[in-house]
């Protein structure tokens, strides 16, 4: 049920439906009216559980008595007859036949059956005969099929209610003849036959229209925003298409309520609602700038505008909205910075301005708000401290100031506010020591995660009791933490210290407490040489995480007690020895993933073999020589990579969806079995010594990943993607021995990313027909036997997602293909591309990994950045001039056409390939001068023209000021820095700078080698992240941007571009 409209329905519907139904004593009702209404309400039987403990309002109905005095009865003060009937909530169950005696009661005037159950029946033709009625409300009632025509003939009709009935089916000529209708809820009715025209038809008269997200669809007329008494309108449909008018709108709306609909434009007419108190255009894919009219919208009380694309700064005159209690404006793209008059909306209780680009210092007046109850000013770049003092924030419940640049010292007045319940300060600056605090806030979760917060943790946060979640994680906090002091927090449930390892743990009771509700605790990187003892006690605990440590000896039974345990992480504890001394038969029955990566184990267990419900195991870079499946029947996932196994490979159980087994000794063929693993598998058996053919099974297989790159397989690619296994992403086989033509049925592998061939036999020309594939991203080619020219598909697919294209170290000929060069639209808008890794839906199992050349080295990418694009074309009998075209490529970051036969000059377009960090032409025939337009390549680190034929001086400024002689040997017409000729008279002598310009190039070698440091995780995260920082000189905004990364790191990358 959505809980916008159940409001909106309660603020503007009560005012019409007077559910107080007392009867005056002096009225008697007529005996066939109370006879009809004892045969209806006997008609039906009652269910109350689902009415949240209503009565049946019925069930005090006596016959014999005046059925006036009846509750939910309403008479007429001078006849007597049955004007009023409100049976909602009444625990009804059963329907309402044609020949209900309800259709009996022929001057009533209100009738309310909402929130009862009529068992899907359909409406009664006979609702019809009540012509009498005004008002009518059968909302959540369970009514289902089509609304009658008859309902036309209630023309008396002012206030209708149908929502929540789903499977009701509303049509537009119901309007035809409700001509006094003002009140219309529509909320959750089926309104798929309904055309949005058709709402032209309804009445003149209509204040309050409600509509939800129910079939309705297309263009919603303009001309409703015109009615002249419409007060409150309130949609929530996604396929609806909304344009508010742009001129001549005035109207007495007061509330107007569109979410998840498409609006798009907010005109400035908007600021002609003067009347307007209630305004939420949430998810309505609004763009532009705020309309500077909205500063005539003073009497506003609520405005939701958050989860939109809105840009530009948040209007100085918002602080004139005195009358304000809610403003989200989140989740856009707005600029600038809060104003300090924020602290003028004294009425303020709601304040979410998160997800934005706003910066500037924190202003201190959104906290000295006095009504505030909830502020989230998160997820933007605001810096400066926290202030050491505040006033009011008495009612203040919830702090979210988290990832942004904030500094100085955590005040200890935030643990002191007498309603606060959150406080988030995570991805902060955070710095300095937590000082001791008196007061005590009713805090129930803290996170002061990744910080520089420093010092021991004051005693005084202990006496925060009603502490659910604490996270400390990640900072520099040192000294003793007494682990007794847990005690007092009695009601924890969550507790992460992890990477603090100047942190120490003592225990004076040794531990002898209980932490009841506990079920998380994250110690990981914290230093610690032994199994923490009070661990043992939490028999609440699910999921703990001890991994990074120097714990060396893990002893059965300090399991015994923690039987909920449900994920246990104690990797990367070396050497680490899994004992049972007391030879205890140890079973956590809950536990389904256990991590024991790299802890220099050689063999397995006691404790390991007998946890057969394992789900998710993790034996990676270890020290096992052998391996036996048969303990575990349930495994889904099974990680042996970087171990020492041998022999043959053995089949997992059947139930493992993802094997990774990579980087061992394993010898011999793939066994058929493999075939028998559950649908949707991940299976990396690289860097091994397999070998063989690939069984042809597993082309038949609904396999999500298969990496066998790093063997010695060979033979033909066997078929992939037949008999409707079409969920192939990755496929990986470089570096076996391969041989043939590529199978053309990997033209049916819809969903594949990454294709990676390189290093075989592959003898065939260029799989052109490949360029169908709607998600390909990588095509590896490199170091092969195809041949012949680069021919575009006939059916002008181009490979439009393509963003990685190796094709190096093969015999290709003819000339560039322009019309890739044209089509490649992967290397043309990564800027609205989301910033993560390829891969990144396998989760952290599995990552796609590639090489890449640069400067003739190869380096081996481990991870694949999203928003990296690279073209390698090198080591081929290309000819011909390079095309204009290689321009239209803005995102390339890496560009290899070196060691062809290519002639002309170079490009003056490629300087409009602004991302390009790499560029290779060298070892081919081109002639003339360098373009000085390559000097605007800001982000270039490595450029190789030599062994050409170029001429002239050698272009100057920002990048090209940082290579040397190798990048341009070979080419005796160039002179000028630094090759040794000179040009003229002398020889030029190296550019200067001024102070500013050496400031600069300071940044840039810091910049070079945090792109160095990228080689670790992948080189090309730190090609991309120094493409990022070069452009807004931040080093450190760099570094939250990382964190933040998601849709927040493409919004700044398109924004600085």
């Amino acid at each position: 049920m959505k809980v916008w409209l159940i409001q909106s329905y309660f603020i503007f519907f009560s005012l019409f439906f007077n559910k107080t139904t007392c009867a005056l004593t002096q009225s008697s009702c007529p005996h066939d009216q109370s006879l009809a209404l004892t045969q209806f309400y006997n008609s039906f039987s009652f269910f109350c559980a689902w009415t949240g403990g209503s009565t049946a309002k019925a069930m005090s109905w006596q016959e014999g008595t005046n059925c006036c005095l009846w509750d939910g009865v309403k008479c007429d003060a001078e006849t007597g007859n049955v004007i009023g009937l409100d049976l909602s909530w009444s625990c009804l169950v059963g329907s309402i036949p044609s020949n209900s005696t309800l259709f009996l009661l022929r001057h009533l005037r209100r009738l309310n059956l909402a929130y009862n159950d009529f068992s899907m029946s359909p409406i009664a033709s006979q609702f019809g005969e009540l012509t009498s009625l005004t008002h009518l409300n059968i909302s959540l009632s369970g009514f289902a099929g089509k609304i009658p025509p008859e309902f036309s003939h209630l023309s008396k009709l002012v206030s209708l209610d149908l929502s929540y009935n789903p499977y009701l089916m509303f049509e537009g000529h119901v309007f035809g003849n409700l001509t006094q209708l003002s009140h219309l809820i529509l909320s959750d009715v089926n309104m798929s036959l309904v055309e949005p025209a058709s709402f032209l038809n309804m009445s003149s008269y209509i204040t309050t229209l409600i509509i939800g997200d129910d079939g309705l669809h297309g263009m919603f007329p303009e001309d409703v925003f015109h009615l002249p008494y419409l007060e409150a309108f309130c949609c929530s449909s996604s396929h609806l298409k909304i344009k508010f008018p742009t001129t001549n709108w005035s109207s007495p709306l007061k509330s107007l309520q569109v979410k998840n609909s498409y609006v798009q434009e907010l005109p400035d007419s908007i600021g002609n609602l003067r009347s307007l108190e209630v305004l939420d255009l949430s998810y309505s894919n609004l763009r532009g700038s705020i309309p500077a009219s909205f500063a005539n919208l003073t009497q506003l009380k609520y405005l939701d505008l958050h989860s939109n694309s809105l840009t530009g700064p948040i209007l100085s005159s918002f602080s004139h909205f005195k009358h304000l209690t809610y403003l989200d404006l989140s989740e856009n793209n707005l600029v600038g910075q809060i104003s300090d008059t924020v602290g003028n909306l004294t009425n303020l209780v709601h304040l979410s301005l998160s997800l934005n680009n706003l910066s500037g210092l924190l202003p201190v007046s959104a906290l000295n708000l006095p009504q505030v109850q909830f502020v989230d000013l998160s997820g933007n770049e605001l810096v400066g401290p926290l202030p050491c003092r505040v006033s009011g924030l008495s009612l203040l419940a919830e702090l979210y100031l988290d990832d942004n640049f904030l500094s100085g010292r955590v005040p200890s007045w935030l643990f002191s506010l007498p309603s606060l319940a959150v406080l988030s300060l995570h991805n902060n600056r955070l710095t300095g020591f937590i000082h001791q605090f008196d007061k005590v806030a009713p805090l129930k979760s803290v996170d002061l995660s990744n910080n520089e917060i420093e010092g021991p943790i004051p005693v005084s946060c202990f006496q925060l009791v009603n502490l659910t979640d604490l996270d400390l994680s990640s900072n520099n906090l040192s000294g003793s933490f007494e682990l007794d002091n847990l005690s007092n927090l009695s009601t924890l449930e969550s507790l992460d210290l992890s990477n603090n390892p100047l942190l120490s743990f003592t225990s004076v009771s040794n531990g002898n407490y209980y932490l009841p509700h506990l079920f998380g605790l994250n110690l990981s990187y914290c230093n610690a040489s032994e199994f923490p003892n009070f661990v043992r006690n939490l028999a609440g605990l699910t999921d703990l995480d001890l991994s990074y440590n120097r714990i060396r000896v893990i002893e059965a039974d300090m399991f015994v007690k923690l039987k909920n345990l449900e994920s246990l992480d104690l990797s990367h504890n070396k050497p680490l020895s899994l004992s049972n001394k007391n030879n205890l038969t140890l079973v956590l029955p809950y536990l389904h993933t256990l991590s024991l990566s790299s802890c220099n184990i050689t063999e397995f267990s006691n404790f390991l073999t007998t946890q057969k419900g394992l789900a998710d195991l993790d034996l990676s870079m270890n020290l096992l020589k052998v391996v036996e499946y048969s303990s575990w029947k349930n495994l889904i996932v099974l990680n042996l990579g970087s171990n020492l196994l041998e022999g043959p490979l053995l089949a997992p159980p059947p139930s493992t969806s993802i094997l990774l087994i990579s980087k061992n000794r394993l010898t011999g063929e793939i066994p058929s079995s493999i075939c028998n693993l559950e649908k949707d598998t991940v299976l990396d058996l690289s860097h091994n010594n397999l070998s063989g053919a690939i069984p042809r099974c597993l082309g038949m297989r609904n396999i999500v990943v298969l990496d066998l790159q790093m063997n010695h397989f060979h033979g033909n690619i066997p078929d992939f993607c037949v008999k409707g296994s079409h969920g192939l992403q990755t496929l990986s086989l470089n570096n076996n021995e391969l041989d043939g033509t590529l199978p053309k049925s990997l033209a049916n592998c819809f969903d594949l990313e990454v294709l990676n061939l390189g290093n075989n036999k592959i003898n065939d020309t260029f799989p052109h027909w490949l360029g169908i594939l709607p998600r390909l991203r990588v095509l590896v080619l490199r170091s092969n036997y195809f041949h012949g020219q680069l021919i575009h598909s006939e059916n002008g697919s181009h490979f439009l997602t393509l963003q990685i294209l190796d094709l190096s170290r093969n015999e290709f000929s003819g000339f560039l293909p322009i019309t890739y060069f044209t089509s490649l639209k992967g290397m043309m808008n990564l800027a609205e591309v989301q910033m993560g890794y390829i891969g990144d839906d396998y989760g952290s199992n599995y990552r796609d990994s590639m090489v890449v050349t640069m400067k003739g080295v190869d380096f081996e990418l481990e991870r694949i950045l999203t928003i990296f694009a690279t073209l390698d074309m090198s080591s081929n009998k290309f000819e011909g001039t390079i095309p204009k075209t290689v321009g239209n490529l803005v995102s390339l970051q890496v560009l290899n056409l070196s060691h062809n036969h290519l002639t002309g000059h170079i490009p003056s377009s490629l300087g409009k390939v602004a991302a390009l960090e790499s560029l290779d032409l060298s070892c081919n025939k081109l002639v003339g001068e360098i373009p000085s337009q390559l000097t605007g390549l800001n982000f270039l680190e490595a450029l190789n023209l030599s062994e050409n034929h170029l001429v002239g001086l050698i272009p100057q400024g920002k990048q090209f000021n940082n290579f040397l002689n190798d990048s341009y040997t070979g080419n005796s017409g160039l002179c000028g820095f630094p090759v040794s000729k000179g040009c003229g008279h002398s020889v030029q002598p190296p550019a200067t700078f001024d102070e500013q310009e050496a400031d600069s190039d300071s940044t840039f070698e810091w910049d070079w080698k945090f792109v160095m440091m990228g080689y670790g995780c992948g080189m090309v995260f730190g090609f991309s992240a120094g493409y990022i920082m070069m452009t807004i000189r931040k080093p450190k905004w760099l570094v939250g941007m990382i964190q933040r990364a998601g849709n927040k790191v493409v919004r700044r990358f398109n924004k600085y571009r």
